[in-house]
């Protein structure tokens, strides 16, 4: 029971009656009523405060002075004045404010009784009831493991969790609380949820740099309360499923070696061509195409260097007469030597087929059992060669055969790459997302075998599995 005293004045009015009488004091009678008779709350979220108002209001006389406040909490201590001064004085006529406020701090219902007191002299207090429903919020939150994936220094990623209110009462969440400054909230604040809805609460990551982030958010509500964190992750490459990491589904992640995962053109083994672009991730752009001066003597085959696998070959160089080579590039060899198939090289310019134009120094190897640039090796560097040495041509469904560990043959393992060359990364690994719920075992997936059993996904009561891999079955 809380009671308020407060000073007690008399009221009284002069009437006169007519011109020339005598004047006479007399009190005039007063009155007051409160509104609403019935204040009643509804459902009300345990620790949340609920603010009323009750109506003091003046229906005849003059003004009336309030005494005491006095509540009368029946059941629950919850009910109490929300100011410590309000108005002491209900004017004549006029309608006084009186603040109130519910906070419940368990469940059940609740009801209290309001009684104003007064210095009217007969008749001097008036009472109302309130009444209130307390329930415990019963919340929802997934997935319980939010990873952004790989992001670009200086640019952004959004993603979301969602907060599914399963209780009987609202809730109010207040602010996104995040410890990690590469993690922002990117939803208005606050959000309310009713009983039964979902609400989506969008979140973003905005990294420096391209070094693993991880984080934490939680919920603040209304009620003083929070909601269980939400573990954030990106760039992850320690924890993130391949499946993730390999956006461009190239069989090359991010995390491995592929220098563009938007582009499934690109990655290691990639045919190089002339766009400007590194096609195979081996950090020079265009080698080897006509664009490119692979022999760095300034000028490129779409030029016109008919050798650029030699520096000393190209259009307006030096011809030497002696060397069997056509060195200016002017489709003559100078020195005399005999050039039967006219490519341009002699016999002695190293010409090792004096009668296949496709043969000589420099030419571009083709798969045909021929050792068409002169080198000695036949068919290297074409899908019929197994350049790497894995005992697999590309021609067989080597998938980069540039690599000894990538081949149809080889083992798959955790090192984000296609080894099989089967078009999945880490399958059957403790990278892979083997089930194509978003996680892999590395990731936290305590079943990935299973798509309904994950970090991220909300956990079912009554299955007797641990879906949201917390160690706990509901």
């Amino acid at each position: 029971m809380r009671k308020v005293n407060l000073f007690c004045a008399a009221t009284v009015v002069f009437l006169g009656f007519g011109c020339g009488q005598d004047y006479k004091i007399t009190e005039e009678p007063r009155d007051f009523v409160l509104n609403p008779e019935l204040v009643d709350l509804g459902d009300v979220a345990v620790g949340e405060p609920v603010l009323f108002e009750v109506d003091a209001t003046s229906i005849g006389g003059g003004d009336i002075s309030i005494l005491a406040i006095e509540i009368i909490n029946v059941e629950g201590e919850y009910v109490e004045l929300a100011e410590e001064e309000h108005a002491t004085r209900i004017e004549s006529e006029s309608t006084t404010h009186l603040p109130f406020a519910y906070t419940p701090a368990a469940e059940g219902y609740h009801w209290a009784q309001i009684i104003v007191k007064t210095d009217i002299e007969d008749d001097n207090e008036r009472m109302i009831e309130v009444r209130g429903h307390a329930a415990t919020p019963v919340v929802k939150v997934w997935p319980s493991v939010l990873d952004f994936g790989p992001v670009l220094p200086g640019e952004k990623k959004d993603d979301s969790v969602h907060v599914v209110n399963e209780g009987t009462v609202a809730i109010s969440v207040d602010d996104l609380v995040l410890d990690n400054v590469v993690f922002q909230g990117n939803t208005d604040m606050p959000v309310r949820i009713a009983p039964g809805e979902t609400q989506q609460l969008d979140l973003r990551f905005v990294p420096e740099t391209f070094a693993e982030e991880t984080g934490s958010l939680e919920m603040a509500l209304s009620t003083g309360g929070t909601l269980a964190g939400v573990s954030l992750r990106g760039n992850a490459c320690s924890t993130g499923s391949a499946d993730l990491y390999d956006q461009d589904s190239d069989g090359y992640s991010v995390c491995g070696s592929d220098c563009d995962d938007s582009e499934g053109s690109v990655h290691p083994g990639a045919p190089e061509v002339c766009n400007s672009v590194d096609d195979d991730c081996d950090g020079i752009i265009d080698e080897g195409t006509g664009c490119y001066d692979d022999d760095g003597d300034g000028q490129t085959e779409d030029d016109g260097d008919c050798n650029d696998g030699d520096a000393g070959v190209y259009m307006g160089a030096f011809e030497d007469p002696t060397n069997g080579i056509d060195d200016d590039c002017d489709g003559i060899v100078d020195s005399g030597a005999s050039d039967m198939d006219g490519d341009g090289y002699g016999d002695v310019g190293g010409d090792c087929d004096e009668y296949d134009p496709t043969t000589y120094p420099g030419a571009t190897e083709l798969p045909d059992g021929v050792d068409n640039d002169c080198d000695g090796v036949i068919d290297e560097g074409t899908r019929v060669y197994d350049d790497d040495g894995d005992g697999v041509t590309e021609m067989e469904g080597d998938c980069d055969d540039t690599d000894e560990r990538i081949s149809p043959s080889a083992i798959e393992v955790p090192d984000w790459l296609d080894n099989d060359c089967d078009g999945e990364v880490d399958e059957g690994t403790a990278y892979a997302d083997d089930d194509g719920d978003g996680f892999s075992e590395l990731g936290g997936d305590c079943d990935d075998a299973d798509p309904t059993v994950n970090p991220g996904h909300p956990e079912i009561s009554g299955d007797g599995i641990d879906n949201n891999c917390d160690g706990i079955a509901l």
